[in-house]
């Protein structure tokens, strides 16, 4: 048998340049994904962890400095008792002095509304009696000195800043003259 008599049947397959496993274990592709990730946000990562490890100093040096400087934590259980009982005889004194000024506000208020019945009981009798009600207007004395006028007496609002005298100047310039280009009269 020669060579040409042969013949082999075989199917030609392409197969890729390189061959890569495709199932990767997820360990792997777990670790792949998150250094990508990293890669493009690096910065934002280096950042943060300085922000966090300064942000815990901070939180770390507040909490012992206030364990240290809590001052019923130094005193002992009766210490503390006679502090927390002063503490509540003082707000029972100031209730009580409270107390106190709002009944005397109230004695007042009740007086003020007995004197006004009572003025509305006389008037309410001096016009039975034919005598006229009070009269509710100002004295004169005090009618004349509301009637001055805190105003000028040539003050006129719409006559602009020139009349009263004020001292308003506008800011705007006058309207007076300027170069309007026409033909001047002469």
């Amino acid at each position: 048998m020669s060579d040409e008599d042969v013949i082999i049947e075989h199917d030609p397959v392409d197969h890729p340049p390189v061959l890569t496993n495709s199932n990767t274990p997820f360990f792997w592709s777990a670790v792949n994904s998150v250094w990508k990730i990293v890669e493009g946000n690096g910065y934002f990562f280096i950042i943060g962890a300085v922000v966090a490890y300064f942000v815990y100093q901070k939180a770390v040096s507040y909490l012992e400095g206030k364990a240290s400087n809590d001052v019923m934590s130094k005193l002992t259980p009766q210490q503390q008792m006679d502090r927390m009982e002063g503490m509540r005889r003082s707000r029972i004194r100031l209730q009580q002095d409270v107390d106190q000024a709002s009944a005397v506000e109230a004695e007042k208020i009740r007086e003020r509304e007995e004197r006004v019945r009572k003025e509305k009981i006389e008037d309410w009798e001096r016009h039975v009696r034919g005598e006229g009600y009070k009269n509710k207007t100002k004295p004169a004395a005090a009618a004349a000195s509301s009637s001055k006028s805190l105003k000028k007496d040539n003050y006129n609002p719409l006559m602009g800043s020139g009349t009263s005298g004020g001292s308003f100047k506008s800011s705007r310039p006058s309207r007076g003259g300027g170069g309007g280009g026409g033909v001047s009269p002469s």
